[in-house]
């Protein structure tokens, strides 16, 4: 019944965000009109400084673009502003000087993704003040959704009614919750004893039990058994929500923007063994990267003043552990064509801005498809920029008409 219920909410959550958005799609910034004999493919670039700053100087000899790495022409650039604050005015010797850019009068789109089960109760609250600090800054025309994965519990549909979407983040709650064992095992030396490493196993009956307890090696390997499937399911139920949302994001036609908000995704370091849940979370960033998602993913780690506030205190590989707990969303951010940021301390407040920096200015490239191209199916592209200290952000795949 509560899989049933979860699903019912996350369709429903699908279908708003498809039906609102597609009745907005007629506001987004109108795609440049090119006057050829040849139909070109559009594409949406960011071009951003070490500061998160855009570059508003490009032109179209500016950028290299492959298709299935083969080279393709870019025909046009041009450039979309939404507003003029701190953003990088240096010309490039090779900019257009007469390009006229394109000021979009109708709002971004900005879906927030509040992983619910990376977060513990009490640290929940930090992260959901930084991400209700980054819709007060929003401009009056943006719209903003909710989505709280994977119960999907609260979760808003876009719209402008900031303060509406402000008041659901104050019923957004962690659901962290481990499962409390017998012993001080960590998160590493649970997945390498439930993945057989005996090295370990005896290291930890060293140290928790001595000669004490006859049974006690067969009770830390019990736990830590049920730690690895616990975090494997923490995992998977994670990434099914995110696949709900990819799912229905691909339906939203035009420009969108979304920023995950996690405490972290667990895989494993191992090359074998228990939790090693990167291919897994490879495939839903791929589908992330296939719905023309500009992509953000937010780590807000507070695995250090978690590991501080525990009763036997810090464990001797809480470095490891919180490794583990990055890599799930550094394999999401890659494989969807996004930007990590990691969020170790302070209020994160830096993280959201970078991210409404980032978005204040972009390009959309004329791309001439050679005819092979022209399949209906989706390729690999990539777009690279002439210029030192310069980071691109694109979508990954394309599908180009027929």
């Amino acid at each position: 019944m509560k899989r049933l219920l979860m699903r019912a909410i996350l369709t429903a959550f699908v279908m708003t965000l498809t039906v609102h958005g597609a009745a907005m799609a007629g506001q987004q910034p109108r795609r440049p009109v090119i006057r050829s004999g040849v139909e070109l493919l559009v594409v949406d670039v960011q071009v951003v400084d070490r500061q998160g700053r855009p570059i508003l100087t490009l032109g179209p000899d500016d950028f290299d673009v492959t298709i299935d790495r083969k080279p393709r022409r870019v025909a046009s650039a041009q450039l979309v502003r939404h507003t003029t604050a701190d953003i990088t005015q240096a010309a490039k010797p090779s900019a257009p000087r007469d390009m006229v850019p394109v000021t979009a009068k109708d709002g971004r789109r900005f879906i927030l993704a509040i992983d619910e089960h990376s977060f513990r109760p009490a640290s929940a609250p930090a992260a959901m003040h930084a991400a209700t600090r980054f819709i007060d800054q929003l401009q009056p025309n943006d719209l903003v959704g909710l989505y709280t994965y994977p119960t999907g519990a609260v979760h808003s549909d876009l719209t402008n009614d900031h303060a509406a979407v402000r008041t659901l983040l104050g019923r957004v709650t962690g659901l962290l919750d481990v499962p409390a064992g017998r012993y001080g095992i960590s998160k590493s030396e649970a997945i390498d004893i439930a993945s057989g490493v005996r090295e370990t196993l005896a290291h930890v009956v060293r140290r928790e039990c001595g000669r004490a307890e006859p049974l006690c090696s067969q009770s830390i390997e019990q736990d830590s058994i049920s730690f690895a499937a616990y975090f494997e399911m923490q995992v998977s139920q994670s990434l099914a929500g995110l696949r709900h949302l990819f799912s229905g994001l691909k339906k939203l036609e035009g420009r969108k923007t979304l920023v995950i908000v996690s405490g972290g995704l667990f895989t494993s370091d191992s090359a074998t063994g228990r939790a090693k849940m990167a291919g897994d979370i490879r495939a839903v960033g791929l589908e992330a990267a296939a719905s023309n998602t500009n992509l953000y993913v937010l780590h807000m780690d507070s695995s250090f003043l978690d590991a501080f506030s525990e009763r036997r205190g810090p464990s001797q590989t809480l470095f490891r552990d919180s490794g583990q707990m990055a890599a799930g969303l550094e394999v999401l951010a890659d494989a969807g064509g996004g930007a990590l940021i990691r969020v170790e301390a302070g209020t994160g407040d830096g993280a959201f801005g970078r991210v409404l920096r980032e978005n204040s200015a972009y390009y959309l490239l004329g791309v001439e498809p050679d005819p092979a191209d022209r399949d209906g199916g989706a390729h690999t592209v990539q777009v690279r920029v002439r210029g030192r200290g310069l980071t691109v952000r694109s979508r990954k795949q394309v599908v180009v008409p027929k």
